[in-house]
C-alpha cells in the first residue's frame, strides 16, 4: 500500500480523534501498521487476483494484435522486394506498388490500433486498481474509526509510513499500544472458508485388491 493510502486513512482517524477530544475526556493514543492491515485483509489478495486476471486477458489480446502486426510487416517487406523486379512488366510493377501502398496503410492502421489499445487499457487498469484500493481503504478506515469510538481512543497513529525526509513518522511506540492485530481480526472475522478438495472415491474392487 502506498503512502497516499496511509495518508487517507490516517486523515480520517485524526479527524475522528480530534472530534472525540472536543466532545469528551481524552483517551489512549494507540498505533497501527496500516500497511500490514491492508496486506493481511482477506479481500486484498482476492481483489489483486481479479486485477491480475484482467491484466493477463489484456496481455493476451495485445500479444495477438502484435503477432498480426509482425505478420503484416513481413508481408509488406516481401511486396517491397518484388515491386521493382526487372522481370516484371511495367503494368505488373505498378500493381505491385499499389499493393505495397495498400499493405503499408493497413500496417500503419494496425500500429495505431495497438497504440490506442495499450493507452486505453492502461487507463482502465489504473482506474480499476484505484477503485479497488479506495474500496478496501474505506472498509479499513470505517473499522478503525468504529473501534476507536468503541474503545475510547483519542488518537490512532499509523507507524508504517515515512515522512517526506524518508524517516519513520513514528519514532517510537510501545508494543502494547499496537492495535494492528485486533483490526485485522475484526476485518477477517467474516472471511469465507476455503472449500476443501473432495477426497478421492475408492472403489470396492480397489479395496479388495489392497487386502490381497
Amino acid at each position: 500500500m502506498n503512502r497516499k493510502i496511509a495518508v487517507w486513512i490516517v486523515s480520517g482517524i485524526w479527524a475522528l480523534a480530534l472530534s472525540a477530544s472536543a466532545q469528551g475526556p481524552s483517551g489512549r493514543t494507540v498505533t497501527i501498521d496500516l500497511n500490514k492491515v491492508f496486506n493481511d485483509y482477506y479481500k486484498t489478495p482476492v481483489a489483486t487476483a481479479k486485477l491480475k486476471d484482467t491484466v493477463d486477458s489484456y496481455k493476451k489480446e495485445h500479444d495477438d494484435m502484435l503477432a498480426g502486426y509482425k505478420k503484416q510487416i513481413d508481408e509488406l517487406n516481401k511486396l517491397r522486394e518484388e515491386q521493382d523486379k526487372s522481370e516484371y512488366t511495367a503494368e505488373v510493377r505498378e500493381q505491385k506498388r499499389k499493393a505495397v501502398a495498400e499493405k503499408l496503410a493497413d500496417t500503419q492502421k494496425l500500429q495505431r490500433d495497438i497504440e490506442e489499445y495499450d493507452t486505453s487499457h492502461q487507463k482502465i487498469l489504473q482506474e480499476q486498481t484505484q477503485r479497488m484500493r479506495q474500496t478496501i481503504v474505506k472498509e479499513i478506515s470505517d473499522i478503525v474509526a468504529k473501534e476507536a469510538q468503541n474503545q475510547g481512543y483519542q488518537l490512532v497513529l499509523d507507524k508504517s509510513g515515512n515522512t517526506l525526509n524518508g524517516v519513520p513518522a513514528l519514532v517510537f511506540s510501545q508494543d502494547n499500544l499496537d492495535i494492528t492485530g485486533d483490526i485485522v481480526k475484526i476485518l477477517n472475522k467474516n472471511q469465507p472458508k476455503t472449500t476443501e478438495a473432495p477426497k478421492p472415491v475408492v472403489k470396492k474392487d480397489e479395496k479388495k485388491g489392497d487386502k490381497k
